[in-house]
């Protein structure tokens, strides 16, 4: 299994159709007027298996960290994706995309600062979706 694309964005969602319909994609900075703050938002990945890696389970996971290392989630986001069964109209050699949708709205980011989502498909890291958070800049009285 490998990571097509993957990236944070204001919501998502994945219908059975096969499409994944975004709001506000490509998050990289969080403007918040006060911290701790929720994340609010979500992370969206497309993944692509082979006919032979789709009939096995595979495990998705998302840790979040600060720029310091320190780890923002108690424990890590972890998905278990189920194997899948290959219809026979499916043309061999076309690999077979699935988009997964992970909430992450209460995500607490704690501080103003520089963050990172890490993500690992079946124990190996594939993308890292950094962020920053950041209070806007306060308005002349």
């Amino acid at each position: 299994m490998r990571l097509d694309w993957a990236l944070l964005a204001n919501a998502a969602e994945s219908p059975p159709n096969g499409l994944v319909y975004i709001l506000g994609a490509g998050i990289d900075t969080l403007w918040r007027d006060q911290f701790p703050a929720p994340f609010g938002g979500a992370m969206v990945l497309r993944v692509l298996t082979s006919r032979l890696e789709s009939e096995r389970q595979h495990k998705v996971e998302v840790h979040c960290s600060d720029e310091d290392g320190n780890a923002v989630l108690q424990q890590p986001v972890v998905l278990g994706l189920a194997p899948r069964t290959v219809h026979a109209d499916h043309p061999h050699g076309w690999d077979l995309a699935a988009n997964i949708v992970i909430n992450l709205a209460g995500v607490p980011i704690p501080k103003a600062g520089f963050y990172r989502f890490e993500i690992l498909i079946d124990d190996q890291q594939v993308r890292t979706l950094p962020f920053r958070a950041v209070q806007p800049p306060k308005g002349d009285s």
